[in-house]
């Protein structure tokens, strides 16, 4: 097996015994690139809707509506960038961290029952290795 093809099927079998629970948890109102743009604004805190299109790679039309959407919902809000007065800053509102942090505690369930299941060596491996591959791939650039 190939590097790439071990980093693929590594974060495939993550997202099927870990992620699915928190993306699943949503079926319903909202779907997958919804949610990612409000967990993206809950990672940067506030951006311009040009770079929710860039990092999420979705057209402007679509990320127009789903703020729309969103600030109808009270997820998120809109204010003057005071960088730069000819544009806006969406942000992710307290309540749309409680409404995905609902959402993860799921996630966090599902996380929980499988190391549970785990040898503490094996436990402090997985863990260790997640934190090793994060810190790795954050500082990647």
């Amino acid at each position: 097996m190939t590097d790439a093809e071990l980093a693929f099927k590594t974060g495939s079998i993550f997202n099927k015994k870990i992620t699915s629970a928190f993306w699943s948890s949503f079926k319903g109102k909202y779907g997958r690139v919804q949610v990612e743009v409000l967990v993206f604004l809950l990672e940067v805190e506030s951006a311009q809707a040009s770079e929710i299109v860039k990092e999420l790679n979705i057209s402007k039309q679509h990320v127009s509506l789903i703020l729309k959407e969103f600030i109808s919902d009270g997820y998120v809000k809109v204010v003057s960038n005071p960088n730069d007065k000819r544009s806006n800053l969406v942000s992710i509102t307290k309540s749309g961290q409680e409404f995905l942090n609902e959402h993860i505690e799921i996630s966090n369930q599902v996380f929980n029952e499988i190391v549970s299941k785990m040898s503490e060596e094996e436990k402090k491996k997985f863990l260790d290795s997640m934190d090793t591959i994060y810190t790795l791939l954050n500082n990647v650039e």
